[in-house]
């Protein structure tokens, strides 16, 4: 964090999802519906300020302005209000350490690596983890990372199936063009739907 309001974005997040206080679709999927110019202007944890105001007012959490209104307030003079929940934290921090859930084995994966496969040309409405710059471009499958939920149907609550994601590697060049740096590889996970044969 480079100042101490980060920390507490960072915390105020992951107690929210914790305590069930947040709705919507998850954070990511939120940051991205920001007005661009806002987004481009936020800092990181600014985005994430705003996607939690976002997701709590989706679950009535908080109402829309009332943010604002306790903003005021402060600037008023009024002391903030804190609490302290030590089984709270300790959960939190246990969640923290044991990480995000690994991904299941993939059996029935189209890829093996080796493999050389082409990222689909889509341009998505909302949210993908399909990245722009890789789209069209083609690459080698590195590895069969295992199965997960696609995040483009999951992150809506919408039905979907587990799918194999691969980490992809892509030549420098191929993406961006020859430079005067030497080629490097672009390693991207990538999920089953994103791919075709190449």
């Amino acid at each position: 964090f480079h100042e101490d309001w980060e920390a507490r974005v960072f915390a105020l997040y992951q107690l929210s999802s914790l305590r069930q206080l947040v709705g919507g679709p998850g954070g990511r999927a939120i940051r991205e519906s920001m007005d661009p110019v806002h987004y481009l202007e936020a800092s990181y944890y600014e985005r994430w300020l705003w996607s939690i105001e976002r997701r709590l007012e989706a679950k009535g959490t908080v109402m829309p302005d009332e943010v604002d209104a306790m903003l005021a307030q402060l600037a008023g003079g009024r002391v903030a209000p804190t609490a302290e929940d030590r089984e709270l934290a300790a959960q939190a921090v246990a969640q923290l350490r044991e990480g995000p859930p690994t991904l299941s084995v993939a059996v029935n994966a189209r890829f093996k690596p080796g493999d050389r496969v082409r990222v689909r040309r889509m341009r998505p409405n909302g949210h993908t983890r399909c990245p722009r710059y890789v789209r069209g471009a083609v690459g080698v499958v590195e590895r069969v990372q295992g199965t997960d939920l696609l995040p483009d149907r999951a992150t809506y609550g919408l039905p979907t199936e587990p799918e194999p994601v691969y980490a992809v590697a892509f030549a420098s060049q191929d993406l961006w063009g020859v430079s005067d740096e030497p080629p490097w590889t672009v390693i991207v996970d990538l999920f089953d739907a994103y791919l075709e044969p190449a």
